[in-house]
């Protein structure tokens, strides 16, 4: 079994576990452990209006994109939350093809923009080859409390 499909919350186990596997390796050296990735994709999983694409390859999990869809005044948008490809698979057009099946999927649904954060490294470089522009309007910010 081949291709792309719509998410199955029975996955979020290993949705978790490849997360881990992806983002505690370079570039992004993050801390994650399996039980933190869990709620965070569980928390994702569960928003209202949630949409979800998996890449199979032979039955195993390649990649992955989570996130929501939400009214705004202009119309409808979709927070892209999280997406990734494992690190072997990397390079061969999942990710690019997990993005076309979302974007037929949101259209379907009367969404018309995509939003996401994301480093400006190599993930920023993939996202401009799918379209995506910086928001000059925008800023993300961090303050410790």
């Amino acid at each position: 079994m081949t291709g792309i499909y719509k998410m199955d919350k029975e996955d979020l186990m290993k949705y978790a576990e490849l997360y881990v596997e992806l983002f505690n390796a370079e570039p992004w050296n993050d801390r994650w452990t399996v039980a933190t990735a869990y709620k965070r994709l569980e928390n994702i999983y569960n928003t209202p209006h949630f949409v979800g694409m998996k890449y199979l390859e032979s039955g195993e999990i390649k990649g992955a994109i989570f996130g929501n869809c939400q009214q705004w005044y202009l119309g409808m948008h979709y927070n892209l939350m999280e997406m990734f490809v494992v690190a072997d698979s990397q390079g061969k057009g999942i990710g690019a093809s997990l993005m076309m099946t979302l974007e037929t999927e949101l259209k379907l649904l009367g969404v018309n923009t995509i939003i996401l954060f994301t480093s400006k490294d190599e993930t920023d470089v993939f996202y401009k080859k799918q379209g995506f522009k910086e928001l000059g309007f925008m800023c993300m910010m961090e303050k410790g409390i």
